[in-house]
């Protein structure tokens, strides 16, 4: 019973809406726009241009960030900063194309996505809240693939809105460790951590996101 009611939703959602003025417009008509992410995991800053270029077909090309203030407040958290280790995260983004099929020509779609992830972090040991021993530098740039499935609202007024969930996957990656002599063991291992998450842990993807869209 809810399996069934479940689907019904989704096909009630993927089914073409008839426009009204100030309402949903044909959601299969040519578009296109700009969307700008509200709520994004795993990256907060979600830029993305997009283009409905068939009534089955959406093609998009983004850009994510994770601001360092925010990584920041993560590594305390999570312990990787503390009274004698100091962590990093200097860069976490990607950038990536993507292609969306609409089975029913409605607003529901089933993507895909490739591009680039590039993480790159420092650990150094402290001593008295100050730099203490040599920093271990890590870094990665991970070749990924994100499958997804989502929904894309568009307006008469061109006021745009939209939600995909999915899991980025690591096809291939290229890391930099450097591990100075004489590293402390337990920074070592915070730097090859930040290897060990760049290039093989997949990533849950969400994203809800608000554009204006022509056409």
């Amino acid at each position: 019973m809810t399996r069934g009611v479940f689907l019904a939703a989704v096909l009630l959602l993927g089914v073409p809406a008839r426009a009204e003025e100030g309402g949903p417009d044909d959601p299969g008509r040519f578009r296109v726009g700009a969307n700008l992410g509200i709520i994004s995991i795993p990256r907060l800053i979600n830029v993305e241009g997009y283009a409905r270029v068939h009534p089955y077909i959406g093609l998009s090309g983004g850009w994510s960030t994770f601001p360092k203030f925010a990584s920041d407040a993560i590594l305390s958290w999570a312990g990787a900063k503390s009274d004698t280790t100091d962590a990093n995260l200097n860069k976490f983004e990607a950038w990536e194309v993507a292609l969306r099929i609409y089975p029913m020509r409605g607003v529901f779609f089933l993507g895909v996505g490739f591009g680039q992830q590039v993480l790159d972090g420092d650990v150094t040991e402290l001593q008295t809240g100050t730099p203490f021993g040599a920093t271990a530098l890590a870094r990665v740039e991970s070749w990924v693939i994100t499958p997804r499935l989502g929904w894309q609202w568009v307006w008469s007024s061109g006021f745009a809105m939209g939600v995909d969930l999915g899991v980025q996957f690591v096809l291939s990656h290229k890391d930099t460790l450097v591990i100075p002599p004489g590293t402390p063991p337990d920074v070592e291992q915070d730097a090859r951590d930040i290897i060990h998450f760049g290039a093989t842990v997949p990533l849950p993807v969400l994203n809800f996101r608000i554009g204006y869209h022509f056409g």
